[in-house]
């Protein structure tokens, strides 16, 4: 019989694997995929933003009592040593911490041998039929860690996990399965129904640090295009939250990292069924009154017979630029030099203040993270014990949290991964 079984075999549940170990457990680490640490290995594009040095509760999304309880025992600084103590030297860019060989397998390649020398029973390409918390009997099992305890059957209590590769049982349980972002790497959402059997309720997982399908611009024109521009999230009329990065343009909408700052508000606001729109600021190196001076003055300095889209050119990507113009209801082949002061109103609103509506994220099958979760007050926040069945614990991606692209949700892996394992 094994002290903690853990399910899932992701960052947070390697995490929980190695710190319960540390601590003299007999631990084994359940995972239905072929190998550990795959949804890592995809992280930072194959580098692994790990942590982030501007660690914050307002980084984070969802349970801001499941966050402040886990970030007080277990925050990034802790993170860097813990690494540094599997081998991987943290470097930093601008206060984003990646491993010093910037690879995601080097981190993955830490925890394995971790394991190993810790003698976690790591068992891959196991599924599970069924979790039975409460008593065990020897009718429950046939396997060797039961044969070799020397407690009796009946003495026995626990978990056990029925799986298609053999039955396990242990004193305290905890599921690390994820959500159902990026499925194909291992968080399908098979395990939810036996979370629900448990008496738990799980949240609808939501898509976040994903692109958005939209109207208001013709995207099919203009995919592809790649711009710096400043995205605001406007729910319902109000303005909720801004970003600013390298904007990506597709056939159905908005995407890249500044979508993805605010991308779990909009999805959760889309759930309830408000009206969600973002202003696009696609130059906000320039004011407002900068911009509207440059058109004005680049009109007023043109002589021949340049089009308005001619007279402009290098101010945009060129399919961006027609496109705005067009939404401006300036004509493009408006000889440059005849704008009027209205015509470069026009101009300005539509290049630093273009308005679209945001009707649906991506599917979750191109979310990095999903928002939602297993419900806060079903947990201790302080142990993510659950308050109904002792001796089960969660963490990761299934609890309430989600974090902006940075290393927050990783650095919520670990820290979630930390405080599970330790308690017991």
């Amino acid at each position: 019989m094994y002290d903690v079984i853990i399910i899932g075999a992701g960052a947070s549940g390697l995490m929980a694997a190695a710190t319960a170990a540390s601590k003299g457990a007999r631990v084994a680490l359940l995972e239905h995929k072929d190998d550990i640490g795959k949804k890592i290995l995809a992280t930072g594009n194959g580098r692994c933003n790990f942590t982030n040095t501007d660690m914050s509760v307002n980084k984070f999304h969802g349970s801001k009592a499941l966050i402040k309880n886990g970030l007080s025992q277990f925050d990034h600084a802790d993170t860097i040593r813990f690494f540094k103590g599997l081998g991987i030297p943290a470097y930093d860019n601008a206060g984003y911490i990646y491993p010093n060989s910037r690879q995601a397998a080097s981190v993955v390649a830490a925890f394995r041998m971790e394991l190993m020398r810790l003698h976690v029973d790591v068992k891959t390409g196991v599924n599970i039929t069924e979790i039975k918390p409460g008593r065990i009997t020897a009718k429950d099992t046939k396997t060797a860690a039961y044969k070799a305890s020397k407690k009796k059957a009946d003495d026995r209590t626990g978990y056990c996990i029925q799986t298609d590769k053999g039955i396990f049982a242990s004193k305290k349980l905890i599921i690390a399965c994820g959500l159902t972002a990026s499925s194909k790497l291992g968080s399908n959402g098979s395990l939810f129904r036996h979370i629900e059997a448990l008496g738990h309720h799980i949240q609808k997982p939501l898509p976040a640090l994903c692109g958005f399908s939209c109207e208001g611009l013709n995207f099919k024109r203009i995919t592809g295009v790649r711009c710096d521009a400043t995205v605001a999230s406007v729910i319902d009329g109000q303005m909720t939250e801004q970003n600013t990065g390298e904007l990506q343009l597709a056939d159905y909408g908005i995407s890249g990292i500044p979508v993805f700052q605010i991308s779990s508000l909009m999805s959760r606001a889309i759930d309830k069924g408000q009206r969600v729109e973002v202003i696009i600021d696609f130059l906000p190196t320039f004011s407002d009154d900068e911009l509207y001076g440059y058109i004005r003055d680049r009109s007023s300095k043109t002589t021949d017979n340049r089009s308005l889209n001619e007279m402009l050119n290098g101010l945009l990507n060129n399919k961006l630029l027609l496109e705005l113009i067009h939404k401006s209801g300036v004509s493009p082949d408006k000889k440059g030099r005849l704008l009027t002061d209205d015509d470069c109103e026009s101009l300005t609103r539509s290049i630093k203040h273009t308005s679209v509506s945001v009707k649906k994220p991506r599917g979750v099958e191109f979310a990095q993270v999903c928002a939602g979760g297993i419900y806060t007050k079903e947990i201790d926040v302080r142990t993510l014990e659950s308050k109904i069945h002792p001796g089960l614990y969660f963490c990761g991606e299934l609890l309430d949290v989600d974090g902006i692209c940075g290393g927050y949700n990783l650095q919520w892996a670990w820290t979630s991964g930390y405080i599970a394992g330790e308690m017991q």
